[in-house]
């Protein structure tokens, strides 16, 4: 077996040193996007129907193409309940607490975005 010379080993500690970087500097970003105060907006049909304030706990119920669709609000993280459709898999998807990872019903044409508010974007009421 060939052992490392002095180069390979340089090598491989800036490598390893470089991706420990990498990942905590993303991580971090991720993290700086995703803090603060965020709501969610539900569609349907790609029209906007209810905001959600997501540092209040609550539940919600809105109507899709089959049938209700429920929504629970619980320590800055947010998921469908319950819903109909042949497969359940927007309740199955459990809890998103990232802006990053919509929630998509696609029998129901219900999807759940989660976003940063605007300025002067306080209003959460169903319209």
């Amino acid at each position: 077996m060939k052992y490392l010379n002095r180069f390979d080993q340089w090598l491989v500690i800036v490598l390893v040193v470089g991706s420990t970087l990498l990942y905590g500097s993303l991580t971090w970003l991720i993290n700086a996007a995703n803090s603060g105060q965020r709501i969610a907006i539900v569609s349907y049909r790609d029209e906007e129907i209810l905001r959600i304030d997501m540092s209040i706990n609550a539940n919600y119920v809105v109507q899709g193409t089959l049938g209700e669709v429920f929504i629970e609000v619980q320590d800055q993280r947010i998921r469908v309940e319950k819903e109909t459709s042949p497969l359940n898999i927007c309740s199955i998807q459990g809890w998103v607490s990232s802006s990053f990872v919509p929630i998509t019903c696609l029998p129901n044409h219900i999807l759940i975005v989660i976003v940063a508010p605007k300025e002067g974007d306080i209003d959460f009421e169903v319209k």
